[in-house]
């Protein structure tokens, strides 16, 4: 069953009385309960197509339900059941977190005594206790960022939208947030869409991801699905006890490119498949291997070479014509 499903959305702002097209006809299908991944540059269409789907935007033209919802006429009812939490949420200053949860609880329509026992769940589990009597305007940008998603989770929603949750937080606090989300999906079979420009953070929560750029899906399905289409290579990473005279490491079956930098950087169609082989040539010249590491291809390396960047493992092949 799916939570989502959006058939050709589009949308269009309007400046100067030409159109500026945010999003060209979006088609994708989300199932119940999983997480996924929604990746793109900035001012591809990411938000608005949250916009959209939370109903705080009409689109132009095409269709999108939620929960089974038509999001034009079924806004009120998927308002009750979703969620909403984004990067570096405000709210008003001389509210105290508990008021602030409180205040949503309300607007929601969750009656006492439950909305006191989600209050006091949510203020324990995402550890803002000492806090919940501060003023927001009182608390850390991570105390406040951990306030937003609790008023999100307020509701208990069925699907909830997190547009950049952790963004600008320190590393322990984004690890607070990120463990408490994955623990309230799996408790309550939430569906998730999240949008972060942490690929690290995407690739941990999401098994499938859409990629947006300007305004059009690139490229949808599961993360490693995605890498084996694109045949983006793995690198062999070696120290080695010298490093001249190693262009011959080029002519090894599955290697692609070769780069002396920190190490000696191999590009190869399969980290574990050309190891052996990589090795013996080395050892066979007298060199000695003196650490190593494979190094699969990641979700950045995914979304570098899917919007037309490419970072340096794509780069291999050029510097090995130049420095080996």
């Amino acid at each position: 069953m799916n939570a989502i499903e959006v058939s050709n959305l589009k949308k269009c702002f309007r400046s100067d009385k030409k159109c500026i097209w945010a999003l060209k006809g979006i088609d994708l299908k989300i199932k119940k309960g999983e997480i996924f991944g929604l990746l793109g540059p900035n001012g591809a269409g990411k938000t608005t197509l949250i916009y959209i789907l939370s109903t705080l935007l009409l689109p132009t033209s095409g269709t999108a339900r939620v929960l089974g919802l038509d999001i034009e006429k079924g806004g009120d009812e998927i308002r009750k059941r979703t969620g909403l939490c984004f990067g570096g949420s405000f709210f008003y200053w001389d509210m105290t977190a508990r008021e602030i949860l409180e205040y949503y609880g309300r607007l929601y329509g969750v009656k006492n005594p439950e909305r006191k026992k989600r209050i006091e769940y949510l203020i324990k589990n995402l550890g803002i206790s000492k806090f919940s009597n501060k003023y927001f305007s009182d608390l850390s940008t991570g105390m406040r960022q951990k306030v937003a998603v609790a008023k999100s989770l307020i509701n208990e929603p069925e699907v909830l939208f997190l547009d950049e949750p952790t963004a600008g937080l320190d590393v322990e606090v984004s690890i607070d947030v990120r463990n408490f989300i994955i623990d309230m999906i799996k408790e309550r079979d939430m569906t998730v869409i999240l949008t972060s420009h942490s690929l690290y953070e995407v690739e941990e929560m999401c098994r499938r991801v859409a990629i947006i750029n300007r305004g059009n899906i690139v490229e949808e399905g599961d993360i490693s699905d995605i890498k084996r289409k694109l045949r983006i290579p793995d690198v062999i990473h070696l120290y080695l006890d010298r490093y001249e005279n190693i262009g011959f490491l080029r002519s090894i079956p599955g290697v692609k490119g070769v780069a002396v930098t920190d190490g000696v950087f191999i590009s190869v169609d399969s980290g574990l498949k050309r190891l052996n082989s990589i090795t013996k040539a080395l050892k066979s010249r007298k060199f000695r291997i003196k650490d190593l590491e494979i190094k699969k291809a990641s979700l950045e390396d995914v979304f570098l070479s899917v919007i037309g960047q490419r970072g340096p493992r794509h780069m291999l092949g050029e510097i090995w014509r130049e420095n080996v």
